[in-house]
């Protein structure tokens, strides 16, 4: 009996070490603030596998999937100079086959096979990498009357974050087709550390620095002060499903020349202002930092922080379109801001918090989590005179949900995830007990869905209207 493979063999004759970029120094530092055995931040993806693809054929396609890219073949080890990257030239990725059975007449209509590869799934992402000596990879195929159907990788967010495993899937469909499909690899992430510690990088580094520091130095205490008094992270969450913020946001977006993910950042910050009790707002943004051709196709752990700041003086008829374009700005200088070495940046927040006589580490994040061109590509634009009935008609699907979430992000007291804005705005927020007051995240987000419709749909609103309606 001929049993299936239960690795993927890899050699690339390449070993190297080096010291963390800086963007894999911030997810380290996640990790170590993390409990232990933590498991939260593994990442999963599903591939097809088109038809009459073999196993064999499957195998060689992940082999040269992983020598394509050092970091699914990297372990991050703690030495006495800090934490390194070491790449291993030969060895092999756990690899697991399962068989769907044949096809029945619930498989016919998606939903036993699915509720099948999500548990599949789910088995091979929750496992811990232990990340200094455990490969960040594990692979399984899926097969169906001995055929290969689906593909999942499951990967430590210390090798990749989502844009690199979005990056990954999209060269294993490239690998899977016959004849396979191979363009040049990205960057690798040793030889972005000749960039970071080239003298453009550093000088980048310095101004980026520079950026922060200013605006840590006056923005509200409320945006950037821990409220836990040294307790663990007590996390209120909320989620929201609406079609009509979908049609609110991006009929704003066409109608003022804006991407979809400004308007929510304006009307994010203009509510956390409110809900503050401030006449500005603070969003430390999630960032996949690449700005260099070179650095675009690089798979790794490659996201930093933007600090976006925009104030709201009162009173103010400032109409909604400027409001948007100043918040585009605001979104391009703090993008031009974040390539830095994060624990230069939390040595500079420490010295500031004692001048201010704060306790730090109480940051409000954004992070726009549609890691693809395609996720991020909105729908076609409704005609302006369709937009309102639409609204209309959609606002009664809204979904308001208190989803039970064992996450735990670092040094927030507010993190809000946009996951979806295509027909339906998916948007997850977590909360410090307490940050927002008695409306808390669901409280939040209904407060963003109805101040997002106003802006969309009545054309007198103003950044004062829309601010006196959020209070």
């Amino acid at each position: 009996m001929h049993l299936p493979p239960t690795a993927v063999h890899f050699r690339t004759g390449r070993t190297a070490e080096g010291p963390l970029i800086w963007a894999q120094t911030a997810i380290w530092d996640v990790f170590r603030w993390l409990p232990p055995d933590d498991t939260t931040l593994n990442l999963l993806v599903q591939c097809p596998v088109p038809a009459g693809r073999s196993l064999s054929d499957v195998t060689l396609a992940l082999q040269r999937l992983v020598e394509r890219h050092d970091a699914l073949h990297t372990l991050f080890v703690d030495t006495p100079d800090g934490p390194r990257q070491r790449v291993v030239g030969e060895g092999d990725i756990p690899l697991q086959v399962h068989d769907l059975g044949p096809l029945g007449s619930l498989d016919a209509f998606g939903s036993l096979g699915d509720l099948r590869v999500d548990e599949f799934g789910e088995a091979l992402r929750k496992p811990w990498f232990d990340i200094g000596a455990d490969l960040p990879l594990r692979v399984a195929v899926l097969t169906r009357d001995g055929s290969p159907v689906t593909v999942l990788l499951a990967a430590s967010h210390m090798a990749v974050d989502g844009w690199s495993f979005a990056i990954v899937r999209g060269d294993l469909l490239n690998l899977l087709q016959d004849p396979p499909i191979a363009v040049e690899p990205g960057q690798q992430p040793l030889q972005r550390v000749e960039y970071e510690t080239s003298p453009i990088g550093l000088r980048r580094e310095a101004k980026a620095l520079s950026y922060w520091s200013k605006h840590l130095t006056g923005v509200p205490t409320r945006m950037i002060e821990s409220t836990r008094d040294g307790r663990p992270p007590n996390l209120d969450w909320g989620q929201i499903q609406s079609p009509a913020l979908a049609l609110a946001t991006n009929g704003l977006a066409s109608r003022h020349g804006v991407p979809p993910a400004t308007v929510l950042l304006a009307a994010v910050t203009l509510l956390l202002a409110s809900y503050t009790g401030e006449n500005e707002a603070l969003l430390r943004l999630i960032v996949s930092t690449r700005f260099r051709p070179a650095s675009r196709g690089l798979v790794g752990a490659f996201n930093e922080n933007a600090l976006f700041r925009l104030d709201f003086p009162q009173p103010s008829g400032e109409s909604v379109g400027d409001l948007l374009h100043r918040a585009s700005d605001a979104a391009l200088l703090a993008y031009a801001h974040c390539e830095y070495d994060p624990r230069k940046l939390d040595t500079i927040f420490a010295q500031i918090a004692v001048q201010r006589a704060i306790t730090p580490d109480g940051y409000c994040f954004f992070n726009d989590t549609r890691y693809s061109v395609q996720e991020q590509t909105p729908p076609p634009p409704l005609p302006a005179s369709a937009l309102a009935p639409a609204i209309a008609d959609a606002l009664p699907a809204t979904k308001l949900l208190a989803p039970v979430i064992d996450r735990l992000p670092k040094g927030a007291n507010f993190f809000l995830f946009l996951t979806d804005l295509s027909d339906t705005a998916e948007l997850m927020l977590c909360a410090e007990h307490g940050f927002l007051g008695e409306r808390g995240p669901l409280g939040f987000l209904d407060g963003l869905e109805r101040l997002v419709v106003r802006a969309a749909l009545d054309s007198e609103a103003t950044t004062g209207t829309l601010l006196r309606d959020a209070a």
